[in-house]
């Protein structure tokens, strides 16, 4: 994980680079990824960009509280646009939003890349709230982004091994 607050303009922004190990066939998630309806509910792509595809879904992250997992979710617009890879994997753009509130949530942009031996998320985002939420950035919101991220990276694994087993079934 890498956090490194910047000023673009007048925009803060945030660094946010997360990767997992994953042993499986890469062409398997990167046709997965084309598809993603297990994702959620397919809709219109953003406007302007008909090359990416538009999943609405809940995002989630888990923090531990008394000994327990609390789940988080909230509602998102996750845009995802993958192309082949050199190495039998693919990459691509990917970004979410939050579906409703969005200005008090992080918009994320980035690039997802899925190799034979690694997933990696890495791009930038933008905390609500300019100075003030790169303060508050630094003290929580970037444990949750990182946490949704690694969720992210998590379900695409789970979805990958549930095909594979209704596929051998």
């Amino acid at each position: 994980m890498e956090s490194v607050g910047a000023t673009a303009g007048s925009e803060t922004i945030v660094r946010l680079d997360v990767s997992r190990a994953f042993h499986a066939d890469p062409g398997a998630l990167c046709r997965a990824l084309v598809d993603p309806v297990w994702l959620g509910d397919v809709v219109d792509p953003p406007p302007g960009r008909p090359d990416l595809i538009r999943v609405q879904t809940d995002m989630a992250f888990t923090l531990q509280a008394d000994r327990r997992e609390v789940v988080f979710r909230k509602a998102a617009l996750l845009d995802i646009g993958m192309g082949p890879a050199r190495d039998c994997g693919c990459a691509g753009e990917i970004a979410w939003r939050a579906a409703s509130f969005a200005p008090l949530f992080p918009l994320f942009a980035g690039r997802l890349t899925v190799t034979r031996s690694r997933l990696q998320l890495e791009g930038v985002y933008a905390p609500p709230g300019g100075q003030l939420g790169l303060l508050i950035d630094r003290a929580m919101i970037h444990r949750v982004a990182d946490r949704t991220a690694r969720w992210f990276l998590d379900k695409l694994v789970t979805e990958l091994r549930e095909m594979e087993l209704r596929k051998a079934t």
